[in-house]
């Protein structure tokens, strides 16, 4: 394969709502410049893009795949992102490492929800946009209606480029609003349009769209706007440059039509991928980080080498594939590079570029490409390969926090080192979501970006690492406190079984302490009535109770306990006695001690339309939340609350219920605060329900 320097190199990345065809487009993009020999199909279990066994069986993308095609002499890199809500995560990974996103939108439905929610990743990285509406051959596709909802969502900057001829059964071609040609296409054809007449009904249109697009081009340079103004036109060459520099700068956002399924108008896309789009060679800086802080540096081509693991790709037969972005100097196969924030060294065996199923071996990827390589030794996602001279690590992808949690343990007992080595696969694969031992609840936690996305993981361990779990609501992590102190609590401990007994008496003061505190214990003992060896047992006895709980079986915080007075056995007096004995003098004094249960509170960050705000606002008051703020930011508002946390355990569901998907949110822990009396009897109840039906099991 031809080797393409970083000039000749366009990064791109596939992103849309799910369903509006982007896998479908990187396949006819793919056939039409010739670097397959089929468009797969996605319906048919076909693609050579969707070629995981979950991915056939739902018809849905669920992770970041790559491919690339040759055209007009250029690399075209394509990263074809998951649409899917779960998913949106994959895509802020893909839009780090390209210099363009292409946003396709339904030629019917126009700007769905996961194309509203990709839009501002794609503002956080500020990289260029182009626009797709596909699927023109649909019934009821109407492209003039789309465009005005692309114009009153992004702007004028929204500018045609190329426009339909025809739509749903009548679809047949598209005109260039650049050069004025007109094309028609064989519908499930090669992809090359056959040059004809524009037709004779849209040739004002036409001319109308191409002058609007003169002056859009003209008001993104002083000296185009001035001539443009003098002599009512400028040149095709200025129009092409005027063109390339306004998507560069994000001043303008070509929109273009066509078919992906049908493979219609796809070879005008990658035309103007590669005249229109900036080239890898484009960027001149980097997000790393250094310390604790994040910031902006210079990168040029010619320094040592400097790529980015963005993705990690587990192939059956195959093993684990560490996708890159390389930045600066080159990857070759041979050398060693560092692992610069493992501290550790790799040697690069095996290098690909990726299209899909297939692997083109490589011996070096150049800066400013993407590629592969094959079983390093300790290398994942969010990793930096560096020459060893390079003492910068490039800033990680920050993925969205998972929001539904399930608490999993394994259905047939022994099998939990099976989902431990499964889920840490998954993980590799898919940085969406978290697993945890939580020791508060003793329980293990899957965390996800949704109950799909729950299920697909689970699916994955029982297909993929034949082991099933059992899945329950997960415990919320409450906290147990006292009100007020109780003085010289007493409390002795004798038990006589034959041989040696055991004795210890004991005297505590319970007091409260500030929140956030934490555990105290002072030893006031004067004299020697307990011995000094003997007195560290009962602090034992007491943080064995503060770990177990007493009302509910919950941690206890927030308690200085101090150990006062006394009384030692000459001959029976030994640690295990005082540790029971600092065990249950602690249990009494708290009973005496006015008890409560504490529930952790946290504050939600939820952005919604505008138009949502009322509905949102009641339902949170309906979750016991208090509302702390309102901020408008165009067409969103974002609602602080501090809410429990045991009323938020399905909220990602009611969120998008309530928006119709369009709403989002963060949840940060913010503090404990007291459960309401009612509710707290209500966790009590169970927690002693569950004690004597596990205590009724084992006798």
């Amino acid at each position: 394969m031809k080797k393409y320097d970083a000039g000749s190199i366009r990064n791109v990345c596939f992103v849309s709502h799910g369903g509006v065809g982007k896998t479908s487009l990187l396949e006819a993009a793919c056939f039409t410049a010739k670097a397959i020999p089929k468009m797969g199909k996605i319906s048919a279990g076909t693609s050579n893009f969707d070629t995981r066994a979950d991915e056939k069986e739902r018809k849905i993308t669920l992770s970041t795949h790559v491919g690339f095609c040759e055209w007009n002499d250029r690399k075209i890199n394509v990263l074809d992102t998951p649409g899917f809500l779960d998913y949106l995560g994959e895509a802020r990974a893909a839009l780090r490492v390209t210099e363009t996103a292409v946003l396709l939108v339904d030629s019917c439905d126009g700007i769905q929800v996961g194309t509203e929610l990709v839009s501002r990743y794609i503002d956080e990285v500020s990289i260029a946009k182009l626009f797709f509406v596909n699927s023109m051959d649909k019934e009821n596709a109407d492209f003039d209606k789309v465009l005005g909802l692309i114009k009153d969502t992004y702007g004028s900057a929204a500018a045609p480029l190329t426009i339909p001829i025809g739509h749903g059964a009548s679809f047949k071609g598209i005109v260039d609003l650049v050069t004025k040609d007109a094309f028609e296409y064989a519908r499930d054809g090669d992809g090359n349009g056959k040059t004809i007449e524009v037709p004779a009904d849209m040739k004002d249109k036409v001319d109308k769209l191409r002058k609007d697009l003169m002056e859009s081009v003209a008001g993104t340079s002083e000296e185009l706007m001035n001539k443009y103004l003098d002599e009512g036109e400028i040149s095709l060459v200025e129009l092409r440059a005027g063109l390339a520099k306004g998507v560069l700068s994000g001043e303008l956002f070509p929109v273009l039509a066509g078919s992906g399924l049908l493979n219609m108008g796809v070879d005008q896309l990658l035309t103007k991928l590669v005249n229109l789009c900036p080239p890898a060679s484009s960027r001149t800086e980097i997000d790393i980080v250094e310390g604790e802080e994040k910031k902006k540096v210079p990168v040029k081509l010619e320094d040592p080498t400097l790529a980015f693991v963005f993705k990690t790709v587990s192939e059956e037969h195959v093993g684990e594939l560490n996708v890159v972005r390389v930045f600066s100097g080159k990857v070759a196969t041979g050398n060693e590079l560092a692992n610069a924030g493992r501290g550790t060294a790799e040697r690069i065996g095996n290098a690909y570029y990726l299209r899909g199923k297939e692997h083109v071996a490589t011996t070096e990827i150049e800066a400013g490409d993407i590629g592969a390589l094959l079983k390093l030794k300790d290398v994942h996602t969010n990793d930096t390969l560096a020459d060893k001279s390079v003492k910068i690590c490039v800033a990680p992808t920050v993925f969205p926090e998972p929001l539904v949690r399930v608490a999993i343990t394994a259905k047939v007992k022994g099998d939990e080192d099976k989902i431990a080595v499964g889920i840490n696969k998954l993980h590799e694969e898919d940085r969406m979501f978290t697993y945890h031992f939580h020791p508060d609840i003793h329980q293990s936690i899957l965390s996800a970006m949704g109950d799909i996305h729950l299920d697909i993981i689970l699916d994955n361990l029982k297909h993929r690492f034949k082991v099933e779990v059992e899945r329950k609501p997960p415990k919320i992590s409450y906290r147990e406190t006292i009100t007020k102190s109780a003085k010289y609590v007493e409390y002795t401990h004798k038990k006589q079984s034959g041989g040696a007994g055991q004795y210890a008496k004991v005297f505590i003061d319970l007091e409260p302490q500030a929140s956030g505190s934490g555990y105290e214990f002072v030893d006031k003992i004067v004299g020697g009535v307990i011995d000094q060896p003997l007195r560290p047992s009962v602090d034992k006895g007491v943080r064995a109770k503060l770990e177990e709980g007493i009302l509910a079986g919950y941690p206890i915080v927030d308690v200085k306990v101090s150990l006062v007075d006394g009384k030692t056995h000459p001959v029976d007096s030994k640690d295990v006695a005082f540790q029971i004995a600092g065990r249950e003098v602690f249990k009494k004094a708290f009973e005496m001690a006015s008890p409560i249960l504490l529930e952790p509170v946290v504050e939600l960050k939820v952005s919604v339309p505008t138009e949502y705000t009322g509905d949102i606002m009641g339902d949170l008051s309906s979750r016991r939340g208090k509302v702390g703020g309102m901020e408008e930011a165009g067409k969103l508002t974002t609602i602080t609350a501090k809410v429990p946390e045991a009323e938020v355990q399905t909220y990602s569901t009611t969120l998008r219920s309530l928006t119709q998907g369009r709403g989002f949110y963060s949840k940060t822990f913010s503090h404990y605060e007291q459960v309401p009396g009612d509710q707290a009897k209500k966790i009590i109840d169970a927690h002693q329900a569950e004690m004597a039906h596990e205590s009724k099991e084992q006798h």
